[in-house]
């Protein structure tokens, strides 16, 4: 189903299209008929939504912040827009594209589709090991999975924090992994260090959750965290795969258990071999240098940042300093 935008809707036209739901309230009608009054937004603007029939069951299926499907008719009232509402589904969000996903929800200024493939491209160009290569093709044969790698942000709040924010910093990290695998390719294994990188937060697809507008975290995601989920997920699709060795293995899963450094942080374990290492550092600098370039990029001509909590300091734009 084609989106149909806020902005594109003109009067008596028929709509079959999803919006967000902003608002949701219900109120008596002049003749004592309850209907329901809706707020419905998307990225371009909002427009007014009235449910006359079947009131009660309608406002059992959705909630304020979800996502619905209408089909309705709009008309024009009091020179303002308005939609009159015959069909309504809730539409979760897990069965967004990130495409679609970008219409309500801050997403990465960069193109999904464009970092995908560059993301594939960078792996099939840099992966050599059969079983590396048939580990990461099990992935990406998992349609589920690569829809929630390609909409989800790479955390709640902290870094990365937006539709396709996950797969924004996976590439950032896959970019800087094939340059320093290069640079120190005397001990790194290359291929251990991209898979890793490419499957270090796999656990987020069961951990994240986007409701009410807001990211969550899932049941899974408070009782076991992404780290267990993602060792798991990684453990299973190698299970799928004959012959696959060992100690491979051992490796890929201590540094998907280890990337987060210090177990302070909520390592299981800390890095113990060059490829954890890297992967560590990696992922602790470009989920860094993300927050920086929010407060650059979103601040215009501040020179020094509010104080950042998660960074304990506060932040200078240096292009700012030096222009003048």
């Amino acid at each position: 189903m084609e989106k149909i935008l806020v902005s594109e809707i003109g009067e008596n036209q028929k709509i079959d299209s999803f919006f967000l739901v902003k608002s949701k309230s219900q109120a008596m009608g002049k003749t004592g008929k309850p209907y329901l009054y809706l707020k419905l937004s998307d990225k371009t603007g909002e427009i007014k939504g009235y449910i006359w029939d079947n009131v009660d069951k309608s406002a059992q299926l959705f909630e304020t912040g979800d996502i619905i499907r209408i089909k309705s008719k709009s008309s024009l009232f009091q020179n303002e827009l308005q939609l009159s509402i015959s069909e309504i589904e809730k539409i979760g969000f897990e069965t967004l594209g990130a495409e679609d996903a970008a219409l309500f929800f801050k997403s990465s200024r960069n193109g999904i589709e464009s970092m995908f493939n560059e993301l594939k491209s960078v792996l099939k160009e840099n992966l050599t090991d059969e079983f590396i290569i048939k580990l990461v093709d099990k992935f990406f044969e998992d349609e589920n999975y690569i829809k929630l790698f390609k909409t989800l942000p790479a955390a709640k709040s902290i870094h990365h924090a937006y539709v396709g924010g996950l797969l924004e910093h996976t590439l950032s990290m896959l970019k800087i992994g094939v340059f320093l695998s290069e640079h120190y390719k005397r001990y790194v294994i290359k291929d251990v260090l991209l898979a890793s990188i490419f499957l270090h937060d796999a656990g987020k697809m069961e951990e994240l959750r986007i409701k009410n507008n807001v990211t969550e975290y899932s049941d899974e995601g408070r009782l076991l965290g992404h780290i267990v989920l993602g060792a798991s997920a990684v453990s299973e699709k190698i299970s799928e795969i004959r012959g696959f060795p060992e100690n491979l293995k051992l490796i890929l899963l201590h540094c998907i258990i280890s990337h987060h450094g210090e177990m302070e942080y909520g390592s299981p374990k800390r890095p113990k071999t060059a490829e954890a290492f890297l992967l560590h550092y990696i992922d602790n600098m470009d989920s860094k240098e993300n927050q920086i370039a929010d407060f650059i990029e979103n601040n215009g001509n501040v020179l020094w940042s509010q104080y950042s909590k998660s960074l304990d300091r506060y932040l200078l734009n240096a292009r700012l300093f030096t222009a003048g």
